[in-house]
């Protein structure tokens, strides 16, 4: 019986264990497929879970409330985390930053200004999240604390620094300084207590201007500046001494645009010596006869101006002229006893440069000299009795024009007077 049942003429060997192996397999694999989709299905719940809790916390921020009081204003901030600084300014002036300690709610009280102001609230949280406030403010009984205001321009006509100082309430002084120079100060009036206002030449070269301004409440604004000045043309006017000529000499370190001569009102035509802007121009030029006005004016590359007046005394005496003092006329009826006899004065430059010296000459005697040199006078001593020669020695110049005046007074009772233009 065993025998029939276990018979079975289409069986082939091992078949159907190769066949289970197969739906095993293909099992296996949907079952690792089956995970991996589920695992990716909790990934992106978890994902859309975190997102959604960092959206909610973006959302949140903090609440900034501002009262009033008499002469302070209190900023109240309150938050789900923790505040990490306050800053707050007034009319978009300088900001104060107040630092927080980490926590979620905080209270401050700052100074109210006088008058009508806007005040600038920012708080940023320890995320970097930022909240800001603005509100309008007025008080009369609140405090000064407002720094003034520097504005510092440059005209453009004039080449000078503009400098305006102006504060909310009323300004005490302004100082300025150039480089390291000392500080100048300037008060601020009663008619106009708001306001400062200057102008300042330029410094030749590269300079550093500081300004401070401070206000009747010691509130005090700093503001430095460098500038780059340009320098004028130096004209120099030396008239011969018979005073019938006279030599002009025009300098400027990046060249001259333009020269005019003005002699007696009339337009003397010298366009031609500034033909390629060239550094240095001199020339000579013939006074007429009697009072003369001569006026040279430069213009350099940069657009710097200079304009030099000269009044130059040129007369000729006749045979029947005599200066004041002399009564007599000499055996000469062409001469007269000044054009006979009179001081010879010449004043020039040391071959050093910086000095210069002047030499006498009256066969009469000389009994007093007066040396005045840019505007200072000098003393003249040990003269001796009435000497015929006198010379003085290391007369100083300045950097740049120079104007020597020597007055020379005879033992005779004569005047004569010398003026010469050096350039240093």
């Amino acid at each position: 019986m065993n025998q029939i049942l276990d018979y079975n003429p289409n069986k082939k060997g091992n078949s159907s264990s190769g066949s289970d192996k197969i739906v095993r397999v293909f099992a296996v694999i949907l079952i690792i497929f089956a995970i991996v989709l589920i695992a990716s299905g909790a990934w992106g719940v978890y994902k859309r879970n975190q997102e959604n809790k960092k959206n909610n916390v973006a959302v949140e921020k903090p609440v900034i409330e501002v009262t009033q009081e008499e002469t302070e204003i209190k900023i109240k901030v309150t938050h789900t985390i923790a505040i990490e600084k306050i800053i707050y300014s007034w009319n978009n002036g300088k900001e104060t930053v107040i630092k927080a300690e980490g926590e979620t709610e905080r209270e401050d009280k700052i100074p109210l200004p006088a008058g009508n102001n806007t005040l600038h609230v920012k708080v940023t949280d320890i995320e970097g999240q930022e909240t800001t406030y603005e509100g309008q403010f007025t008080s009369e009984s609140g405090t000064d604390i407002l720094n003034p205001i520097i504005d510092i321009s440059v005209d453009n006509d004039t080449k000078k620094v503009v400098i305006v100082a102006t504060d909310e309430t009323s300004l005490d002084f302004v100082t300025y300084r150039w480089n390291n120079e000392e500080e100048e100060t300037v008060q601020a009036t009663e008619d106009n207590p708001k306001e400062i206002r200057l102008e300042l030449e330029i410094l030749k070269g590269s300079n550093d201007l500081t300004i401070i301004a401070v206000d009747s409440n010691n509130n005090t604004t700093t503001e430095m500046k460098n500038f780059t000045g340009l320098t004028k043309p130096e004209i120099t006017i030396t008239v011969s001494d018979d005073k019938t000529s006279a030599d002009i000499y025009i300098v400027h370190e990046n060249g001259i645009q333009e020269v005019k001569l003005k002699v007696n009102g009339e337009d003397v035509d010298v366009s031609g010596l500034a033909e390629g802007s060239p550094k240095e121009i001199s020339f000579n030029m013939t006074l007429p006869e009697g009072d003369n006005t001569v006026i040279v004016s430069a213009t350099s590359t940069d657009s710097t101006e200079t304009e030099v007046t000269e009044e130059i005394s040129n007369h000729i005496l006749t045979p029947e002229e005599n200066l004041p003092g002399d009564t007599e006329q000499t055996d000469n009826p062409e001469e007269t006893p000044d054009e006979v006899n009179k001081p010879e004065i010449s004043i020039e430059k040391n071959t050093s440069g910086e000095t210069a010296h002047a030499t006498i000459h009256y066969e009469n005697g000389i009994k007093e000299i007066k040396l005045n040199i840019n505007d200072v006078d000098y003393d003249v001593n040990g003269i001796g009795d009435n000497p015929i020669d006198l010379e003085l020695n290391d007369l100083p110049l300045a950097e740049g024009n120079n104007r020597i005046t020597l007055t020379v007074i005879t033992s005779d009772g004569q005047e004569e007077q010398s003026i010469q233009e050096i350039y240093r």
